[in-house]
This record gives structure tokens, C-alpha cells and sequence, in this order.
């Protein structure tokens, strides 16, 4: 008697089972105790989970139907079919998705040949995020800001800021609409001469150095030096040369990455990475965060195992390279301190929250807490008497109360509304606690 079914009808079903199987078992309750350090995943990536679950076992379901049917042509054709429209998709959706950040042309090598960049003087460019674009046109000291001077006739009392691209005032309209502009703006022009030396991508090894060479030829009576909480930490472990400047932008030493992060802590090649490379997917999970927009603000927190993740410095247990890049960002302000001490200027911190220590809804957590990692950079300025200014608690404030945007879509970076809460926060600061 011979078989019911052919040899490739056999495979096509034993294929079938074998989908059906691994889309039961690879469910999120698995992934998450594969890949997230707490267990926890975001509601994208579980509804993405749920969403490639149902398509293997519906593939399964498909592949056995069409066996028992003795249509294998058919579903050779429908398979075909089905990977035209998915490169087609991939194409389209290539072309029109929304362009990454872009500041071509703004950085250069610095001259002084001492290590890090800075910004271009006396250029003029388009920048943009997504369908956002801005004109940075920067002052004959590499400023996005209006032109200066060293000398201070007027004898104004100088306030000069120094930090990255948040400080600089990316992607505020203009530089009057940065964070720096607006504090700038509820001043009393007469008295005072506000001072932005915002670079893109500076750490605290960077700032140092800016302040040697440049910022205290201008003789500022104070510095206000804003931390971002998201990568400070790690941009200090990596020091001045985490970057090369190539057509005017920053980009990444890839050898410094990888000689120096633990294996354990570095992105790895999966499947799920190449998953995530798709513009297919890049769509599905930014429609899917448009709808749980809607319905109110990201609530979950997860911890990342990746060093070069925001996430990863808000975890309660400190690996040892975590805690080697929190010293040096530590030794890193005390050297700033110092130097301005030396000089007679005080000496003020402002620390900026991420996007997700923004969102969550449980500050703490099992493995979590966002108040990391700025309460270490709080301990150290209550320790030498610095004046400290957390704006985590008035952004969490405000996008509860308001219910409004405070960041650029598809981007880290504050739009216009989120640089005032923030300018208007530091004018209260430096008038309550900086200034007397």
C-alpha cells in the first residue's frame, strides 16, 4: 500500500508541527527570561512577540492544510507571493520612513590638537530629525548662539553653560527657544550675559577640557554644568576619543567600544537585532507606540544589559564596569570643581532625565530605581556644597498635569515646550539656591 502522502508533502507538514511548536514556546514569558534582565519587556516588543507568535503557528496551521490538500505548488506560489511584498514593503517603506538626526558639517577636529571636537564657528546649516528641520548658524566662537565677546565692559555678571546637545538646544526652533535661550530670556539683560557652550555628544572629560581652553577665557562668575542622566556615565568611562569626527559629525570608535566593555555588555549579532533593522518592524513598533500614546503615557520600565543604553544606568546592582564609569564621571566633576575654584567661579549642576525616568509610572522597581544615576551625582554635590538641580521630578510633574509632548517624535531631545519647563526651572534655581 502506498503512502498517502509524498515525500515533500511529509517535510511540509513535519515543517507545519515544527512552527506550531516553536511559536507555542517562544512566548514572551520565555523571551523575557532570555533577554530581559528583570523579566520585563516593553508593551511593544510583547505585543510584537504575540503578533510573530500567531504568524509561525498560523504558519504551521497553513503549511500542514496545504499538505493535506496535496497543494504544494500552490503554497510554494503563495509563499513566493507573500516575500515579493515583503521586500516591496522593506523598500517603500525605507524611503519614506522619517529620516534619523542629522548635523552634517556642525563638528570639527579640536584645533588645538589636545583631543575632543567642537563645534564649527561662523557656519550655517539645515539640520533635521524627521520631518523637522533647523538652522544652526553658530557665532565666531562656535556657539549656536547670538555673537559674543571675551572682554566684558559692561562688567555684566556672566553665566556660561556647558554640557551636550541638550544644552547646546537641539531641536528647539531656534536657539532663543533652547533651554539655555529661555533662561537667557528671564534675565535681566542689563545685569547679566548668559553664555552657551553646548557641544553635541560632550561628557564630562570633554567639558573639562572646554573649560581649560575656552570657556575661562571669557571669565565667567558661574558655570552651570548640565549632566544628562542617559549617558554621562558611560561618555566619561569612554573619555575624549568615543568619537572621530567624519564630514562634520561624530562617529563612534568602534575599537574603543569593544576593547572596552565586557563582553556581556555588548550589543550582540541575533536574530532578533536583524528583526529589529527592518523598516517593516521600525513601522509596526512606532504604529504601535502612537496607539499606547493615545491611551496614555509609557508606564513600564525595564532594565537593559547594554552598557550603551540609557536604561542600563538605572540599575540597582552596579556591575563593576558600571561602577568603574561612575568613579571617573565622579573624578571628572571634582576636577571641574577644582578648576573653578582656582578660578573664583561657582559652581552649579543641573541634571536631565531621560525620556522612559520621565514616562514610568513606578519610580522603583525589583531590579530598578530612576532615581539612578543622578543620585550619585546629588551625593557628591551636596558633599562639596555645589548647588543641585534634579528636573526629574518637574518633567514628571508636567506631562502628568499637562498632558502634552515635552520631546521630539522619534527622537530623544525636547521640543520647544520641554526646553521652557526646562529654562524656566533653572531661572527659579539660580535665582533661589545658585545666586544667594
Amino acid at each position: 500500500m502506498k503512502d498517502k502522502f509524498s515525500r515533500a508533502e511529509k517535510t511540509l507538514i513535519a515543517t507545519g508541527i515544527f512552527f506550531i511548536i516553536a511559536g507555542v514556546i517562544s512566548n514572551e514569558w520565555f523571551l523575557a527570561r532570555l533577554f530581559s534582565p528583570d523579566g520585563v519587556l516593553r508593551t511593544n516588543t510583547r505585543i510584537a512577540i504575540w503578533v510573530l507568535d500567531i504568524f509561525i503557528v498560523t504558519t504551521g496551521l497553513v503549511f500542514i492544510s496545504f499538505a493535506k490538500r496535496h497543494q504544494v505548488m500552490n503554497l510554494l506560489i503563495l509563499l513566493a507571493s507573500l516575500l515579493i511584498c515583503l521586500f516591496a514593503a522593506e523598500g517603500i517603506l525605507r524611503l519614506i520612513e522619517p529620516k534619523p538626526a542629522t548635523i552634517n558639517g556642525l563638528l570639527v577636529e579640536n584645533p588645538r590638537g589636545t583631543g575632543s571636537y567642537r563645534v564649527s564657528p561662523d557656519v550655517n546649516i539645515v539640520a533635521g530629525v524627521g520631518s523637522k528641520e533647523v538652522v544652526l548658524k553658530t557665532n565666531s566662537y562656535g556657539m549656536w548662539w547670538r555673537e559674543v565677546s571675551r572682554e566684558n565692559p559692561l562688567k555684566k555678571t556672566r553665566i556660561a553653560f556647558v554640557g551636550d546637545s541638550f544644552t547646546f538646544g537641539l531641536w528647539a526652533d531656534t536657539p532663543e527657544k533652547g533651554m539655555v535661550g529661555v533662561f537667557d530670556s528671564l534675565l535681566n539683560s542689563k545685569k547679566y550675559e548668559v553664555l552657551n557652550f553646548g557641544v553635541p555628544g560632550f561628557g564630562p572629560p570633554d567639558i573639562e577640557l572646554q573649560i581649560r581652553e575656552e570657556v575661562l577665557a571669557f571669565k565667567p562668575d558661574y558655570v552651570i554644568l548640565m549632566f544628562y542622566n542617559g549617558n554621562d556615565f558611560k561618555d566619561a568611562y569612554w573619555g575624549m576619543n568615543k568619537y572621530k569626527i567624519v564630514n562634520g559629525i561624530t562617529e563612534w570608535n568602534k575599537a574603543i567600544r569593544k576593547d572596552r566593555i565586557p563582553a556581556a555588555f555588548r550589543k550582540k549579532s541575533s536574530i532578533m537585532s536583524f528583526i529589529k533593522d527592518l523598516a517593516v518592524y521600525r513601522r509596526f513598533d512606532s504604529l504601535v507606540s502612537m496607539f499606547l500614546r493615545r491611551l496614555g503615557p509609557p508606564s513600564e520600565f525595564s532594565v537593559s544589559r547594554l552598557f550603551s543604553s540609557q536604561k542600563f544606568w538605572s540599575r540597582r546592582d552596579y556591575p563593576e564596569v558600571a561602577i568603574e564609569a561612575k568613579d571617573k564621571t565622579l573624578k571628572d566633576l571634582d576636577n571641574i570643581r577644582r578648576l573653578l575654584e582656582e578660578n573664583n567661579i561657582k559652581l552649579a549642576i543641573v541634571a536631565i532625565p531621560y525620556m522612559e525616568q520621565v514616562y514610568t509610572a513606578s519610580l522603583t522597581g525589583k531590579n530598578y530605581d530612576v532615581n539612578l544615576p543622578q543620585r550619585y551625582v546629588q551625593e557628591y554635590a551636596e558633599a562639596h556644597s555645589i548647588p543641585y538641580l534634579d528636573l526629574l521630578p518637574v518633567l514628571r510633574s508636567y506631562v502628568r498635569r499637562e498632558k502634552k509632548p515635552v520631546y521630539v517624535p522619534h527622537d530623544i531631545h525636547f521640543n520647544n515646550e520641554g526646553h521652557y519647563i526646562i529654562g524656566e526651572a533653572i531661572m527659579d534655581f539660580f535665582k533661589g539656591r545658585v545666586e544667594n
